[in-house]
């Protein structure tokens, strides 16, 4: 089985925490953890690029889109107050983390896909609460504009996620 992603992408993602941290307005102890915690998730692909093809695949790759979540970041330490924000992209990591791990560890069954499931569900409910709340600083909205973009965004994600456990419930199933 091929690693989640290329070994690569390490010093990419790295790069990337770099200018994160260098321009963004992220607070020092936010920063701090969002550092150690993408030193760490580098250290699991290294670990888990070592690990043999005997390994089960994860029904949804949620660490070949880290990369993608570090863009998020960056988009959230450019905001004017960005702290609040920056320790909910700090959930990302870890449960990413976790997800994958209890994807190929745990035995199959109705705990480990409850567990898989509730993962899933927090992953994409930040990263959709953390781009609306991007979108909505950035662009200045209003009350009224806020309240839009939150309906939409809520109603898309639920959407999204309600599919993911969908998926997740028939591959226990399968």
């Amino acid at each position: 089985m091929r690693p989640p992603l290329p070994i690569w992408s390490i010093p990419l993602m790295l790069a990337v925490m770099g200018i994160v941290l260098f321009i963004g307005n992220v607070p020092l102890g936010a920063a701090l953890l969002i550092g150690v915690e993408t030193i760490l998730f580098c250290v699991y692909l290294l670990w888990r690029a070592r690990r043999g093809p005997d390994t089960e695949r994860p029904i949804a790759s949620v660490l070949s889109l880290f990369p993608g979540h570090l863009l998020l970041l960056l988009a959230v330490s450019l905001l004017p107050e960005p702290g609040r924000l920056a320790l909910l992209w700090a959930i990302i990591p870890p449960v990413s983390i976790a997800y994958d791990a209890i994807s190929i560890h745990a035995s199959k069954g109705g705990l480990r896909t409850s567990t898989l499931i509730g993962l899933y569900a927090i992953l994409w409910a930040a990263l959709f609460t953390l781009l609306d709340r991007v979108i909505a600083i950035r662009r200045g909205f209003g009350e009224r504009e806020e309240i839009i973009a939150a309906v939409a965004f809520g109603v898309f994600g639920s959407l999204f996620i309600s599919l993911g456990v969908f998926r997740h419930w028939r591959a226990d199933k399968e």
